[in-house]
């Protein structure tokens, strides 16, 4: 239920300065006032949370995540996707895109229309800005966790009837832009507002070109499943450009990396720091299932397979010493994310944030209602210490978390 609040006596994280003793004012699930000092008189009659010198930082963004606890979005019911969202606010998250991974066509629809089902009709519903496909039109080689069975190329009449069906909830779409039509689902895409995104890919330079000229605009996982040079086959030792260079050239291309060291080394979170525009880098999560489980929680699976969780990854448990222990996914929750960022990029707590706010806002195209603290913006707001421990969640004016 939306009240009206005023948070006070902390650091405000606001969209163009940081105010190291401010408030942030909230009414009808708006941001109304942002100040420094005392809290002005006309707010005084507002429920009044004093952060104790904590960080009022805009909500964070997760436009990449597959998963939380024991709930996976590809099979999760009405009630689990509800039960997710609320796990995620522990984590500062106030808005996300529910991710969905390779598998039958009709399935991948139906898991996009229940959670449109929840958008449309949860009280917290208003925390999915849209979903994500990532998968079945993914390249063979760099497939990492999707099942090989299920790949396949976009199909015009496949991606039309995807379309029609649930073009309406998916924000963004996952492909390999070397697969055949791969230019026709960009277009079709681009066509109904839904952004193309590179991923599981080892694109030539020329063809992740030709997808963006048709309008693709961001990666995904980065360093992940993403191969983007080649040795010129003609010419011995001599590397030939990739998907990678097409988008580190392109200042319209954003680029999202993991938030953890197993899945990106360290040094390229500080590289994507230097070499993208400030607006276009974005930290992610792409967890799974066993996300914000205590360490070391053994998953078990239908097919028998066992994993742990271990420092914000999934491992594998087999007999087999070459495969025990090896990595099957992301367990990191967003909030660890940005702490991680902060650090492997060096940057100041307000700069990291922007990679977990407004950027990935930009990226999907609501940086007019969400992703920073200014007048007029939907209340999608955390408080959080230094560390990014979380300590009360908004979204859209609503307490949806609060461990103050």
């Amino acid at each position: 239920m939306n009240t009206n609040l005023v948070l006070y006596n902390g650091k405000v994280v606001a969209e163009t300065t940081t105010l190291e003793n401010g408030y942030v004012a909230v009414g009808n699930g708006r941001i109304l006032g942002i100040g420094e000092g005392p809290v002005p008189k006309e707010y005084k009659s507002y429920e009044p949370i004093d952060v104790h010198g904590k960080v009022i930082s805009p909500g964070l963004i997760d436009m990449h995540t597959h998963g939380i606890t024991n709930i996976d979005f590809m099979n999760a019911s009405y009630e689990e996707v509800e039960n997710a969202l609320r796990e995620y606010a522990k984590y500062g998250v106030t808005s996300l895109a529910p991710t969905t991974l390779s598998n039958p066509i009709d399935i991948i629809v139906r898991q996009h229309k229940l959670i449109r089902e929840v958008k449309n009709t949860s009280s917290v519903g208003a925390m999915i800005i849209g979903t994500h496909m990532e998968g079945p039109w993914l390249a063979a080689r760099c497939r990492g966790g999707h099942d090989l069975v299920y790949l396949q190329s976009p199909q015009p009449e496949v991606v039309d009837h995807v379309l029609r069906e649930v073009g309406d909830i998916l924000a963004s779409v996952t492909y390999a832009p070397e697969l055949d039509n791969s230019v026709y689902l960009t277009e079709q895409l681009s066509l109904h507002g839904i952004l193309p995104v590179f991923g599981h890919t080892e694109a030539t330079f020329e063809e992740a070109q030709a997808s963006i000229l048709a309008g693709a605009r961001h990666v995904t996982h980065m360093y992940d499943t993403t191969l983007g040079y080649k040795e010129n086959p003609e010419e011995a030792l001599v590397m030939m450009p990739g998907m990678e260079t097409a988008v580190l050239m392109d200042d319209r291309v954003s680029i999202e990396l993991i938030g953890c060291p197993v899945h990106v080394p360290k040094p390229f979170f500080k590289f994507i720091e230097k070499v993208k525009p400030h607006n276009k880098t974005i930290v992610v999560t792409d967890s799974l299932v066993g996300t914000g489980l205590p360490e070391q929680t053994v998953l078990s699976y239908e097919d028998g397979h066992q994993v742990y969780v271990e420092d914000g990854v999934l491992r594998m448990i087999n007999d087999d010493p070459a495969i025990n222990g090896n990595l099957t996914g992301s367990a990191v929750t967003l909030n660890v994310a940005l702490r991680r960022l902060k650090e492997y990029a060096e940057l100041k707590l307000s700069r990291a944030i922007e990679w977990a706010s407004l950027n990935p806002a930009t990226a999907l195209g609501v940086e007019r209602r969400t992703g920073s603290i200014k007048v007029g913006k939907d209340a999608d707001i955390i408080v959080m210490d230094e560390d990014c421990v979380v300590s009360l969640t908004i979204s859209k004016g609503t307490v949806v978390y609060d461990n103050m």
